[in-house]
């Protein structure tokens, strides 16, 4: 038993140092943008560099724990669950790494709309890297709730600015980001709750059953 619970601890500790990176990769480029000053985005390079190393640091300690005799029930299902949201983590690096290389090309000013957007997009996986942390079902409904406005954000800066593509690729890659930390909210969900809501109209109509 102790084995275990020194995998789960270490799978934890890793899963934990990936998560501070993301969110930290996902902050400088907010702040790029909303400073309009692109100085600092070769650490998001050398973040995703990170990033990758660990996803598959954490493959390998997932995997090596599911080989152990009798885990826990409960060690079982965090397994499980890292292992589903270990990929959506690694793909926001790469998204990040993706902006990045549209705001190297970009020449300010920076449209307000987007600023807002890599502001909403910030507040998603920061809100649910801490749903993950504290396996806290609540918040990570309301961050599923919140994937439309960033959605219809994403969708109206393409049609302000359909000559813009570096503008354009941008949005897309943050919307897509947000995508991903539904992934991870929906899979926090499922992991406390024992729920599949991976529809809009069934964690609404959740919401609305639940009391106030």
């Amino acid at each position: 038993m102790l084995k275990i619970e020194k995998s789960v601890s270490e799978l934890r500790k890793t899963l934990e140092e990936m998560t501070e990176i993301v969110i930290s990769t996902m902050d400088t480029i907010r702040i790029c943008i909303k400073n309009e000053n692109f100085e600092k985005l070769e650490y998001v390079f050398q973040q995703d560099r990170q990033i990758d190393i660990l996803e598959k640091k954490i493959d390998q300690q997932a995997v090596a724990l599911l080989a152990l005799i009798n885990p826990m029930a409960s060690d079982l299902r965090f397994v499980f669950s890292v292992i589903k949201l270990n990929s959506d983590l690694e793909r926001i690096g790469d998204e990040c790494k993706n902006v990045a290389k549209e705001l190297k090309n970009l020449v300010p000013p920076i449209p307000d709309e987007l600023k807002n957007l890599s502001d909403k997009v910030y507040e998603m996986v920061k809100n649910a890297i801490s749903a993950l942390l504290n396996q806290d079902s609540n918040l990570a409904k309301e961050i599923i709730l919140k994937d439309d406005e960033v959605d219809e954000l994403e969708y109206f800066i393409q049609k302000k600015y359909p000559t813009s593509l570096g503008i354009a690729f941008a949005a897309k890659a943050l919307e897509r980001i947000a995508d991903h930390t539904t992934n991870i909210s929906e899979n926090v969900v499922f992991a406390t709750e024992g729920i599949d809501i991976r529809h809009e109209n069934s964690i609404m109509n959740r919401l609305k059953k639940e009391p106030k």
